[in-house]
């Protein structure tokens, strides 16, 4: 019996921390002013794959939007349904709707993120808004979400959590703990007084970004491989240094996720292994929803049979566990049944995440829209030896085409006939990518070498400027990336200078960031020789 008091405390403890989370967390997360006058423009943004069920209605509620100069743009991702047809009869009747059909899906990509990719590229106003298919806008939802982002110190990426519309029992059951997560688990002053990765949150249905941020991320190119936009895409916002923020969106926005209790808990699979379910997640996450929202449960359920010093301390865990439930409900309304079957609930949820991470070890695809997604090899190494810090052996470069300093357009492809080294350095990494010139030069005549200068953000008065001064310091070719989404592509670090290192396939073999130092050095050269071998 000495175990029980560790457990009744570890119960009340992992119980007590989303409680107290939520109690602050439902101060932050604010819903967005009134506003009557804005003068930013807005693109709304919205990817489409057999949405012939709700194109219409969404179309009909941003279109009603008033008191903000907009364009909508759908992207057709080849439906095989009526989704192009019902956007042409808008077309005919509103010139602010436009259709676009996507390119054939290229190899690596998942499709939401290749169309929304595709979509900024097509966007000609001033703010972006992407938007899923199945979202519903009030008629003032876009003026509040602008002037929002008008304010000085408004994110360079902000996320809308809209009200999630649940009629199935899987929906009831599973869908509140969207909320229950997100206020019980992530420190919002913290995410909003640093730029840290970590705590990377948002919701993939309603997103909205400005331009040249965007670009400076490298925008949905950055997680091209994933099914998680609603985390990934704030991570390579942070990752770039910029600042990400959360909206409730429940007043503006609505949203009917998933149709049935079967689609449900495949939709919440599909991108699992990217969240709770990620190899060097899933076991912390356990530790905390199992000890902090089952344990008091069972412990109280065993009660009876247990010494009762010990009932007033499992009470306090139970009520601890359930209180954010019911904050959360009292804030959303959500169905009082899935508050009660709060254990249920997250016994649920555990048993979707350890499925879909099974699966994964397994390789089995996952699938989602009528598409196979290949599942990453050897990922569960990480669940035991902790998460890995790249991947590279997993990563190939994309043909890159940008102009050198000359205004010549210059291209790396691949399959190309010598291993590849790239270099990128922005004004801040020029100093250690000249010191890695001497590391370099016994190998010249063996590889093919580009640099990279990631000159994003430069004003356009100023790039005359700077390519004449980048004529007289460099003879050979120096690509220049002025908008930086090619750097960001290829995991430039922004800052410093990167090194990449790929064999003629253009897979990614090596990557070093920041000044040489002694270990980066032996490993560079370690891993360009083992190339130069092969």
């Amino acid at each position: 019996m000495n175990l029980l008091p560790t457990l009744v405390f570890s119960a009340t403890l992992l119980a007590a921390i989303p409680a107290f989370l939520s109690l602050i967390n439902l101060r932050v997360f604010r819903r967005l002013r009134p506003a009557t006058r804005v003068s930013t423009t807005v693109s709304v943004l919205i990817p489409a794959r057999n949405e012939a069920s709700h194109i219409s209605e969404s179309l009909r509620t941003v279109l009603a939007n008033r008191g903000v100069e907009l364009e909508v743009i759908v992207l057709d991702d080849h439906s095989t349904d009526r989704t192009a047809d019902l956007v042409r009869e808008w077309m005919s009747t509103d010139t602010r709707v436009r259709l676009v059909q996507a390119p054939p899906l290229a190899p690596g990509w998942c499709g939401k993120q290749h169309a929304c990719h595709v979509l900024a590229g097509r966007a000609q106003h001033d703010l972006l808004v992407f938007l899923d298919a199945d979202v519903r806008l009030a008629s003032d939802a876009l003026i509040r979400i602008v002037a929002m982002m008008e304010q000085p110190e408004a994110p360079a990426l902000a996320s809308g959590f809209p009200r999630q519309l649940m009629e199935s029992p899987g929906e009831k059951l599973l869908l509140p703990l969207i909320h229950f997560l997100l206020m019980g688990y992530l420190p919002m002053h913290l995410m909003q007084w640093t730029r840290w990765p970590a705590f990377s949150a948002g919701c993939g249905q309603l997103f909205v970004v400005r331009p040249d941020a965007y670009q400076r991320a490298g925008g949905h190119a950055r997680i091209r491989a994933s099914l998680h936009d609603g985390l990934k895409l704030p991570r390579v916002f942070r990752q770039a240094g910029l600042a990400t923020g959360l909206f409730d969106a429940s007043d503006i926005a609505s949203c009917r996720m998933y149709r049935s209790s079967g689609a449900t808990w495949a939709g919440l699979s599909k991108n699992a292994t990217e969240g709770i379910a990620a190899p060097g997640a899933i076991g912390p996450w356990t530790l905390l929803l199992a000890g902090g929202q089952l344990l008091p449960f069972l412990l109280l359920a065993a009660s009876p049979w247990l010494p009762p010093q010990h009932w007033p301390p499992i009470l306090m865990a139970v009520l601890l566990a359930w209180l954010p439930r019911f904050l959360v409900m009292k804030r959303w309304h959500h169905p009082f049944l899935s508050v009660w079957l709060h254990p249920l609930a997250v016994a649920s949820l555990l048993w979707l995440q350890w499925s879909a991470f099974f699966r994964h070890l397994a390789g089995k695809p996952a699938r989602w829209k009528g598409r196979r997604y290949p599942a990453a090899a050897a990922a569960v190494l990480c669940f035991f030896m902790g998460p890995l810090s790249a991947a590279p052996a997993r990563e190939s470069l994309p043909r890159i085409d940008l102009p050198d300093q000359f205004g010549r357009p210059q291209v790396v492809a691949f399959p190309a006939e010598r291993v590849t080294v790239i270099s990128v350095a922005d004004r801040h990494g020029r100093e250690s990518a000249a010191a890695w010139t001497d590391v370099l030069r016994p190998y010249r005549k063996q590889l093919n070498l580009y640099r990279i200068a990631d000159a994003r953000g430069t004003p356009g008065l100023l790039k005359n400027r700077i390519r004449k001064r980048l004529q007289n310091e460099y003879k050979e070719p120096l690509l220049i990336d002025w908008t930086g989404a090619t750097s960001a592509t290829i995991g430039g670090t922004p800052g410093t200078v990167t090194f990449i290192i790929a064999d003629p396939g253009g897979r990614i073999l090596h990557r070093s960031s920041g000044p040489p130092t002694p270990e980066t050095v032996t490993a560079f050269i370690k891993a360009l020789e083992a190339a130069l071998d092969r």
